[in-house]
């Protein structure tokens, strides 16, 4: 076996050899896109090589070279492309020799450039910036709006804009911008109109005081112009729901969306007075239980809102999941008559106790009324909970078992309540977020 200090020499040597065959390489391939006329390839190649063989001379030579002819060639293209109205091509013939020259510069080499070239390049890019400009224009002309929009970021976006270019395309992005929310206002569709408006706010970090004014004026015409007055109804629930969770869920799911989630209504919706409108419902309905979307759309029409939200809780599943099963024995006093008289005897008797996961699923219908009484959409929302449970079984009275301690929480009223109501508010705060969520995503659907 070779000595260590040997065995790292020649490990050296090979990495220094394959080092170099991959600089050949690079050459090698560099001069085969050089013979192609494909000189800024070559040059891209050549500094390849440069860079894992800083003293491979004959890539330095052939780079600079390469460098030369891929100047003159892409400003010929170029001054043949604008001779043919493209402007903007051209002006990307110079934007390639720019990188180009970049990579050049980054293994220690320069070029020897036309003394022309950058006023030549300056121009072109100034052309390819007006023509962007032009061209914008005229895409408004056509409304063509998001091309315009596109070309004026484009005329900022490079070729090197000056100040005054860059001030010039925000001027002409945010004017198109608020022409188009005006356009989409005069059209019906004051949603669009209002997103337009505040893309128009956006264009500039610091936009000027004329567009923040522009922009409040388009905002609150679109808002005058598209706000729903939406009303919401007292929850209600089938009697099969209202027999699990009782009355008060309702009342507490009722409560929530009033203080939670009715109070914060997106743009374009406006919530009504809810004790207004449930006065007025109580006097339609003249102590009947049941909602219509007749008697709503009238109470609608007696506020003067738009939209009416009836809220039935339609469905609930209560399923206990992965149960734990345990069976025991406890002895009771049990009275027999033997004869005429009454005897207390001591039974064994079977109880179990379970534990696993209780799962809830209520399913809420949300009809949307307009003043008419007319049903404009229906969707459903719902919640699924899940939690511990335990509890006991037993045939009979539990208060009669003689249980050790740790059995007597499995028949205990106040721990079972309190394993159903931390499941049921847990759902009553996730329907109240789906029924919300829902409602105004629904609403705003309507609302172009």
């Amino acid at each position: 076996m070779l000595p260590l200090r040997t065995r790292a020499v020649l490990l050296l040597t090979l990495v220094v050899m394959s080092a170099c065959a991959s600089a050949e390489d690079r050459l090698n391939q560099g001069v085969e896109l050089q013979s192609q006329g494909r000189y800024v390839e070559a040059v891209y190649r050549y500094a390849e090589a440069i860079e894992k063989d800083s003293e491979i001379l004959e890539a330095r030579e052939r780079m600079v070279a390469a460098g030369d002819s891929a100047v003159m060639l892409a400003m010929d293209e170029a001054d043949d492309l604008e001779r043919q109205g493209d402007p903007v091509a051209a002006a990307e013939h110079y934007q390639s020799i720019d990188q180009m020259l970049a990579r050049i510069r980054q293994v220690g080499e320069r070029l020897a450039l036309p003394s022309d070239y950058s006023d030549i390049r300056r121009a072109l890019f100034d052309a390819a910036i007006d023509w962007r400009m032009f061209e914008g224009d005229r895409a408004v002309s056509d409304g063509r709006w998001e091309d315009a929009v596109a070309l004026y970021r484009g005329a900022r976006g490079s070729f090197l804009p000056s100040r005054s270019q860059v001030d010039a395309s925000y001027d002409a992005e945010t004017r198109v911008l608020l022409d188009w929310a005006g356009v989409e206002l005069e059209d019906a569709r004051p949603r669009a109109s209002y997103d337009l408006a505040q893309r128009a706010l956006e264009v500039r970090d610091s936009p000027t005081r004329e567009t923040v004014l522009s922009v409040r004026d388009v905002q609150e015409a679109a808002l005058e112009e598209g706000t729903i007055v939406v009303a919401v109804v007292p929850v209600t629930a089938d009697a099969g729901v209202r027999d699990w969770l009782g009355g008060e869920f309702e009342i507490a799911l009722d409560s929530d969306l009033n203080r939670n989630h009715w109070t914060r209504p997106p743009l374009f919706v406006e919530m009504a007075d809810p004790v207004i409108l449930r006065t007025e419902l109580r006097g339609l309905l003249r102590g009947q239980a049941t909602q219509s979307p007749m008697l709503v759309g009238r109470a609608l029409e007696l506020i003067g809102a738009d939209l009416g939200v009836m809220i039935r809780l339609s469905g609930i599943d209560v399923v206990e999941e992965d149960v734990d099963r345990g069976e025991y024995e406890a002895v009771v006093q049990r009275n027999i008559r033997q004869g005429a008289r009454r005897t207390t005897v001591m039974d064994t008797v079977p109880y179990y106790t379970l534990e696993g996961t209780l799962t809830y699923h209520v399913e809420s219908d949300i009809t949307l009324v307009d003043a008419v009484g007319r049903v404009v959409n229906r969707f459903t929302a719902s919640s699924r909970q899940s939690g511990p449970f335990m509890r006991g079984e037993f045939d009979g009275d539990p208060a009669r078992l003689d249980l050790p301690s740790n059995r007597e929480v499995f028949f205990d009223p106040t721990v079972i309540a309190d394993q159903m109501r931390i499941i049921e508010g847990e759902v009553l705060d996730e329907l109240a977020v789906a029924i919300a969520v829902g409602t105004f995503d629904q609403i705003l659907a309507g609302v172009r």
